[in-house]
């Protein structure tokens, strides 16, 4: 007898095991969750079974980063590792929840990001596209299991800015009857998703550069002890330079462009921000890595003042990433938000694993062929099936 097609017996199946793997810009590791997701489209429900996050090591960080500006070899070369280490991920986690591989039906990897150039980055030249590595043939072939990634160029092919891609499962899975809640991720870049009843509602933009500008100062101003601003310890010990600060708000052309809009390192990245503390050196680097906090801050609540709430009344604001645990900025964003109520995401998914999850749920829309792109979120042209599928 023929064994039935994987891809046959993933559209037969209402309830499905599936992991969702993401490794976002700021570069902290590997983010597996197992996922039991029971149905698809708006009736979509999810339950966290496991979750890890698997820290890249300082020598595997400098060489993702070598590749934002490696050369084809080096780009190719770092997909298939990405690929492999992005399968121990998927395999780890199914281990940790007690189950095996044959157990799991599917996983969905967002990939590694090195290179975004959306549309609205093309103004004065360039060809809208986005690249994330990660080689998805590896991670089916390594864990025996169907695998779906690269999901942002679809948008991008229609039109679409390729970001954020979250806000669809964000409206699928944490929408309230009746209430208006601003889910906002502080990964390395921020973005936020207004949610409502109704998806035609749904509003959702990248609105500042979340972790990446503090976690590119947070060697410096820790003395070479800490790669990031660990629960905002480093930078409650800054003052704010309110000098430095005004002058990086007025000169940031991003925060006052209505959205649809997204951005990342190519204008938040470490390089840029390498430049700035030197042309500021005389400057305590804790001073200004506590004006970063501010500006990171001060950018969020921005985008709420021009563009969410001139919409209506927001009822609360869930903060997830791993902005979620710096004090300091939390302190600084619900002081610029007041007196809306701000606290961490945790709707049976923890703030670290809501990305994770989140692929997990688009990985199940393109089995079922289920756009999950939002038109009037990312600017494209029409609905999208996002991501390409690969068989072990």
């Amino acid at each position: 007898m023929n064994q039935q097609h994987p891809l046959v017996r993933l559209l037969a199946a209402r309830s499905k095991r599936v992991v969702g793997l993401m490794s976002g810009t700021s570069l902290d590791g590997v983010d597996a969750a197992l996922v039991e997701i029971d149905g698809w489209g708006a009736e979509t429900r999810a339950r966290l079974l496991a979750f890890q996050t698997t820290a890249y090591s300082t020598d595997e960080r400098s060489a993702i980063h070598r590749l934002f500006t490696g050369d084809a070899r080096a780009v190719c070369e770092g997909s298939f590792r990405l690929g492999e280490r992005f399968a121990t991920a998927a395999l780890d986690v199914i281990a940790q929840a007690g189950l095996r591989p044959r157990d799991v039906d599917l996983i969905g990897s967002h990939g590694q990001t090195i290179w975004h150039q959306p549309p609205s980055a093309c103004a004065s030249g360039g060809v809208p596209s986005t690249l994330q590595i990660g080689e998805p043939a590896v991670i089916a072939a390594r864990t025996g299991v169907v695998t779906v990634a690269d999901f942002r160029v679809a948008d991008v092919a229609v039109g679409g800015e390729g970001a954020p891609l979250v806000p669809w499962c964000d409206w699928a899975l944490y929408r309230k009857p009746g209430r208006t809640r601003a889910l906002q991720n502080i990964g390395g870049i921020a973005n936020v998703a207004l949610v409502t009843d109704r998806l035609d509602q749904l509003l959702a933009f990248d609105n500042g550069p979340g972790n990446m500008m503090i976690d590119a100062l947070a060697p410096a101003a820790s003395g070479g002890a800490d790669s990031i601003d660990r629960d905002g310890a480093w930078s409650a010990r800054g003052r704010v330079q309110d000098d430095l600060l005004a002058r990086l708000l007025m000169e940031d052309d991003f925060l006052p462009r209505p959205p649809p809009k997204s951005t990342g390192r190519e204008r938040y990245g470490a390089a840029v921000v390498s430049a700035w503390a030197s042309a500021h050196r005389e400057r305590a680097a804790v001073d200004l890595l506590a004006t970063l906090v501010a500006y990171t801050a001060e950018a969020i609540a921005r985008s709420y003042r021009d563009f969410l709430l001139p919409r209506g009344a927001i009822d609360e604001v869930l903060i997830a990433g791993g902005g979620a645990h710096n004090r300091t900025l939390m302190a600084e964003l619900g002081r610029r938000l007041a007196p809306l109520s701000v606290r961490a995401f945790d709707e049976g998914v923890s703030a670290d694993a809501k990305e994770a999850v989140a692929f997990a749920v688009l990985a199940v829309q393109a089995i079922h062929a289920e756009p999950a792109n939002v038109v009037q979120v990312t600017g494209a042209a029409r609905p999208a099936v996002l991501g390409k599928i690969c068989l072990p």
